[in-house]
């Protein structure tokens, strides 16, 4: 799960706005919103700048702290 689609609508963009501003089809920003589709580094990047935001904030559900990444090391 990503917040793509929070942010894009909360920075009052349409999934057109977005793709043309970042250079990727609409088709594209949907499916990476569904989650059937991860953006690269770049692309995310771009997402980002255009909405104003991080990449972490937009792409990353869960933040990396140290009791997550104890809670991983039991898990293992």
């Amino acid at each position: 799960m990503n917040y793509l689609k929070i942010v894009r609508e909360k920075q009052c963009f349409t999934k057109r706005d977005l793709a043309d501003a970042v250079g990727v089809t609409e088709r594209y920003i949907s499916f990476i919103e569904q989650g059937k589709r991860t953006p690269s580094l770049e692309i995310a990047g771009k997402i980002a700048s255009v909405l104003d935001n991080s990449v972490d904030n937009i792409f990353l559900p869960v933040k990396c702290t140290k009791s997550t990444l104890k809670d991983k090391e039991k898990s293992a």
